[in-house]
Formats: structure tokens, sequence, C-alpha cells
């Protein structure tokens, strides 16, 4: 998104976390400074830089340390499985690292499936923070295997496990192919013989009906696709400032021979949209990490098919596709092609400031070099000069005034260009298909629409939410949405009548998995409030208890709010699976809690029915003290047939991390009976007191099932992470 206003104001000269900014003429420089050992360099100051665009010094306008901890995570785990938060936050959202992990589906050998998914779990598993975002992208634009921004490594994981590589066979082993083919035919040749006893060759039919390619013009279109998406998703990222930003390209590289004028007949367009990729994501500051997922082998596995076969033609062979008697080595060739796939991922890295992970058998290396070149820099941001839009790249150069140091920084971006007819096209379709994801309701201000069409959450007011799915009256579910405001982030006006108010702005819509924003949600919240409950504002918060309604399907529903007196606005998203509940014989609702210290927090909106249910209001917070108790409410489906008479245990536990259970509650109810009990909801609540529950994290489960399933039903359950403190 793009505002006309710049922030000016001067970042500390010490450690910070960055911040989201978001401009048009503005240029951020992240550089890496090392000594002659490779240690990275900390205690730089703003004087110690000098940044040239074009040979010419540049103001420093705003200048940071930015030093992220490589944080392992610690998930709650239950016999292996992590247990997600359902309660998102943007409380440390600046504290994370952006990644992009493209998977270049249409140029992964189905045969390396397995390891390119493998690879990719292996750096959410092991080297995604807590606190960084990460989204999921295949080349080949599926939906079903994609996945939005996100801190929930599980999401991750199930995109990455939906990829499936969907290469074509390569030009070189195509070409050995019709070799072969040429040699079976060659009997179905025909001679002819004129008056002067020369004799002519005719080639057979069937050779004659297959010398044109038709994989070379799908191949082409491949590669302009990939590197299309590429610099779209660079483009889309422009939108995060403030921020490094790694992508990370799992693709066995381009074998498209683009330096063949006459079988590569898209090569020039092919070469332009790589440098479009490259020159987007210079102007974006995104760097490119190309890992290759064929490792250290040695020789192509397309090498090794063709050998396991009748050996590529080396000796007797001849290039069919050239004139006759051109020798041909299918060795070479194969051997050459692996070069120019290696070539085309060096091209990518190298020229947006990252590597390229080639001829390795583990990429454990790698991830941790990205994970530590995302952790540390120093992050420059200034203003150049107004440029014509000629295309023309502009070099920024990055030194130290100090001895025995080495800067390193982004080589420069590129000046706008004019684009042709063909790209004028292309342009048009990305940006009806950024509309489309363009959400929030019409009335929302301008701001607060900004904020929540970013691509990350932004961090302005801190707040979090939580969303719960319950069955509806239709096909649709109910949504319970949980929302609290940070009051100490709040700016409240002081009233002539000793009140003080403040016009809160909150604003919703949910995102689906196919990309398309759906109808948003405003609310406007003008509070006047007395002196005490101002304290109790600014020390506990605000809470809203809403609604929505929507269709099963995955979303990310993205909140946000904005205060007017400070024009400062903060999002949240959350990641929401809504099911069909009534798909199973039995099936629940997620799971709202309340505790006896809920009422102190301010309550901008209620919700009547939950709060009967509950005993008070739902909240997000789950964090509760040993002398709190704890309310549970859960909603269960019986989808069985009424006259089938059947007993429900619903069972409520905590469960420590070492495995321990300290509480275990149990009802049983009946049901199919006939008669007033008959019932297709149930209202499950609870109660727990906490007194006796030693500090520490806990898994709180609710599970119901059939007695005896006879009926072949599945448990259904609905659970959360909660942490216990002492007494306040």
């Amino acid at each position: 998104m793009v505002c006309d206003a710049i922030l000016r104001a001067q970042a500390p000269e010490r450690p910070a976390r960055p911040t989201f900014q978001v401009s048009v003429n503005y240029v951020d420089v992240d550089v890496t400074v090392t000594d002659a050992q490779g240690h990275f360099v900390t205690g730089l100051t703003r004087d110690d830089f000098q940044l040239l665009e074009d040979g010419n010094p540049q103001k420093i306008d705003t200048f940071s340390f930015v030093e992220l901890p490589i944080e392992r995570p610690q998930r709650f785990l239950v016999s292996g499985r992590p247990v997600p938060a359902d309660v998102r936050s943007n409380r440390d959202v600046a504290s994370g690292r952006v990644y992009v992990i493209v998977l270049d589906d249409l140029d992964v050998s189905p045969m390396r499936t397995g390891q390119v998914r493998k690879s990719a779990r292996e750096f959410i598993e092991q080297h995604f923070g807590p606190h960084d975002l990460a989204a999921v992208v295949n080349t080949s634009g599926r939906k079903d295997a994609a996945q939005e921004f996100t801190s929930d490594p599980a999401l991750l994981l199930r995109a990455i496990d939906q990829f499936i590589g969907q290469r074509l066979q390569s030009a070189e082993v195509q070409r050995i192919d019709d070799y072969y083919q040429a040699q079976l035919l060659s009997g179905l040749d025909q001679q002819t013989t004129n008056g002067q006893g020369e004799t002519a060759t005719t080639s057979n039919l069937i050779a004659r009906t297959q010398s044109f390619d038709s994989s070379n013009l799908e191949q082409g279109q491949r590669a302009l696709g990939v590197r299309n998406t590429l610099r779209s998703l660079a483009e889309f990222l422009d939108g995060v400032r403030g921020r490094r930003k790694a992508l990370l390209l799992f693709s066995e590289g381009l074998d498209y021979p683009m330096a063949d004028v006459f079988d590569s007949p898209n090569g020039s367009e092919i070469t332009k949209a790589t440098q479009d990729a490259i020159n987007a994501a210079a102007h974006a500051n995104v760097n490119f990490f190309t890992l290759d997922p064929r490792g250290l082998i040695g020789m192509t596995t397309d090498l090794i098919d063709q050998m396991t076969k009748a050996g590529p033609p080396d000796y007797a062979g001849t290039d069919p596709t050239k004139p006759a008697g051109t020798p041909y080595s299918g060795v070479q060739a194969l051997l050459g092609e692996m070069r120019l796939t290696q070539d085309s991922l060096r091209t990518l890295a190298e020229g947006t400031g990252g590597f390229a992970a080639i001829d390795s058998n583990s990429f454990k290396s790698a991830f941790d070099r990205i994970a530590e070149a995302n952790s540390r820099y120093y992050l420059l941001g200034y203003t150049p000069a107004s440029h014509p839009r000629d295309g023309r790249f502009h070099r920024i150069d990055v030194t130290v005034k100090r001895p025995g140091v080495k800067a390193i920084a982004r080589r420069g971006y590129p000046s706008p260009t004019g684009r042709t007819p063909q790209e004028r096209k292309q342009d048009e379709m990305v940006r009806r298909a950024r509309e489309s994801r363009t959400g929030g309701s019409t009335d929302t201000s301008p701001e607060l629409r900004a904020a929540l069409n970013s691509p990350v959450q932004q961090p302005g007011l801190t707040l979090s939410a939580q969303a719960v799915p319950f069955k509806g009256a239709s096909k649709e579910a109910s949504v319970a949405l949980v929302v609290e405001l940070d009051g100490s982030k709040l700016q409240f006006a002081p009233q002539p009548n000793a009140l003080f108010a403040d016009a809160l702005e909150l604003s919703f819509f949910a995102l689906s998995d196919e990309g398309h924003a759906l109808r948003g949600t405003r609310k406007a919240l003008n509070l006047a409030i007395r002196p005490e409950t101002y304290q109790r504002v600014k020390a506990l918060g605000i809470r809203l208890n809403s609604r929505t309604t929507l269709a099963p399907g995955r979303y990310q529903l993205r909140i946000g709010a904005r205060d007017p007196n400070t024009n400062t606005s903060g999002t949240v998203f959350c990641d929401l699976a809504v099911p069909d509940f009534s798909a199973e014989p039995l099936t629940m609702s997620g799971l709202l809690l309340s505790s006896s210290s809920a009422a102190e927090v301010v309550v901008a909106e209620h919700d009547p029915m939950i709060e009967k249910l509950l005993g008070g209001p739902a909240i997000g917070r789950r964090e509760f003290a040993q002398n709190e108790r704890l309310a549970l409410l859960s909603e269960i489906y019986d989808n069985m047939p009424p006259q089938q008479p059947r007993q429900i245990d619903v069972s409520a536990r905590l469960t420590g991390e070492n495995g321990r259970e300290v509480f275990a509650a149990s009802d049983s109810i009946e049901n199919g009976l006939g008669g007033p009990k008959n019932w297709t909801t149930f209202g499950y609540a609870g109660q727990i007191p906490l007194q006796n529950v030693v500090p520490g994290r806990y898994l709180l489960r609710v599970e119901a099932a059939v007695r005896g399933s006879a009926n072949g039903s599945k448990p259904a359950a609905a659970e959360t992470v909660i942490i216990i403190t002492p007494p306040h």
C-alpha cells in the first residue's frame, strides 16, 4: 500500500526493533558489516557510514541497528504433535523475520517431491522463530498448496506437505529420445532414384509429423510464469518497509536454451522477465536465496536415468536437429544442461543480494546463513532525488569509515520504465488480482484500510484476537470474535464533565484461501468513561465480543483498530478453518474461555448468549493466576439419527508438559432416546479451580465421544494451551 506522507522521525542510535514504514519515494538499505575474520561488527553509529547513490553522497534520514534473537520454537507438544495457539497478537510482530517460501513445482522433478518437502519442513521446524512470519507459494498457482503470511508453523507445514513437483522432461532428454526414435523409424524412410541414378531419402510420415516440439513452447511459457511470479512477489513485499525480507526459492532452475535463437522462441522474453524480477527485488529490498534440491550428485538424475536405459548416444550418434553428420555427445549435453540450470539459480540469487545453495546434500549451513543474515544488520534509510521513468539502474554504495571492515548491502534499484502492451496487459491482470484481495468495509478510514491490506500485521496499536466458529442457523458458521486492545497505547481526551473520551475504530474482513476479500465490518466505539474506569482501561485494556458469519472453508481473518487521537493503527491476522459441522456424526466447536477476573476489563461490545453460558465475557487471555477460577465453553453437535439411542461421554482435562494430568472432569449425556431430551446442539460449559495447579504450561482439552462408537463415529475435541502463574 502507498501513502503520501513520510515519517521523518530519527531512530535511536542503539539496538532497536524495526518498524513498518510505507512510502513512495524512500529507500531502505540493510547493511551487514563484518571484520577481516568474517565476524559481525556491532557498535557502529550513523556517522560511521557513508552512502552514495550513483556516486553522489546521500543524507541518511533514519538509522537503526537491528538485532533479532534467533529463538528456537518452544512449542507445546502432545505425543510429538505441536499444539498451535488459538489466540493471535501483534505484540511482538516487529521482532520477527519475514520469509516467503517459494516451491517451484513447475521446475522440480516429481521424483524430488519428497526432498523438497523434507528440506522446506526442516527450515520451518528448525529455523522459524516464534515471532517470524512466512508465506508459502507454488509457482503453478495452486491455491490448495499455498499459505498466506502466518506465524503458525503448523499451517506452513500443511502447505508444504501439499507440494508436488511437475517439471517437464528436459530438452536434452527429449533430444536423446528423439535420436533413438529416429533410429527405430529409419527403416520406414522412403528411397527414390531419379533417371540419372541419384538416390534421395524422404523421411517417414511419423518423423515428419513429430518434427514440431510442443514441449518447447510449454517450457518457455512455464519459465515466463515462474519469473513473473517472482516479480509479483517482490512487488507485493515492497509494501513492507523497515524489515529485511527473504525469498527462499526451492527449484532445479531453468533448462530453457535461451541462447539458441532457433529453438528458443521465448528466450528474449525470459531474459527480460528474469531482469524484471531482479529489478523488482532490488526495488523492494528483497533477497532471493535459491536452493537446488538435486544436491551433490555428480551428474544429473536425467543422466542417471538415461544410463540405466540404453545410454545417451556419445560415439555413434549424431544430432538429429542439426545437419546430417553433426556429432552429438549426450553425456556432455546433459551435464551442460545442469550447468545451465544452476547458472539460472545463481543469476537470481546474486542479482538480489542473496546466494545460491547448489551442489550440496544438506541445506543446514545455508539455512543458518539465511537466518543470520535476517537477524543482525544495520538499517539505513534515505530519500533519493526524483528520477525519470527510464528504467535506469541506480547504484548504491555503502562504506564504513573504519579500517579493516567490510559493508555488504544491496547493489541498487531501478527507476520505473515504460511497459510494452503485453507487459501492461500482465500488469493489469496483477492489479485486478490484488484488488480482489483488498478488503475492509467501505466506511473504514483510509488509514485503517491501508493497514488491514498490508502484507503483514501492523504494530501501532497492540491487540489480540481469537476467532471461534460455532454452528449457525444456516450452512454458514457463526464465528465468535474476542478482540482485546492494549489500553496503555490508547489516548483518551479529558472532557469538561470530568469524563475521558475516545472514538476508536474497529474493522475486520476475511480473506478466502482463493485470495478473495469477503464482506467487511466496521464498528465505531465512542467511549466516554469515568476517571476510575479510565485507570482500569489504561491498565487492563478494552475487550470486544463480536460475531461474523462464514461458510465452511479456510480463511485469514484480518482485524484492525485505529485511535484517531494518535492516528495510530494496529492489525492482527487470525488463520481460521471453518468446518462443516454436519460432515461427521459427531463434531465440536472451538473453545471459549473466561475467568473469575474477566469482569475487571471494560467490555465495549457484549455477546449476551456467550456470557450467559460462560458466566462472564469470553476472553483472549491465556495466562491465569492460581487464585482464579477458569470457565470454559464448547458446543457439541450430534448429527446421528434421533431414533438411535446413545450415550455421549464428555471430558475436560488439564495436562502438563510432562504428560501428567492435574485435573479431570467427565460427564455423560443421553441423546436419541426420543422425548424432550433429543438434541442436535449441546452447550458444554464447565469450571476449573486453579488453586491447586502448579504454575506452568498446560494443555486444556475437551473431548466428546459416543460410548462404544458402534456407529463408527470418531471422537471430537477442542483444545488450547494455557499458562498458570502464582497468585497476584
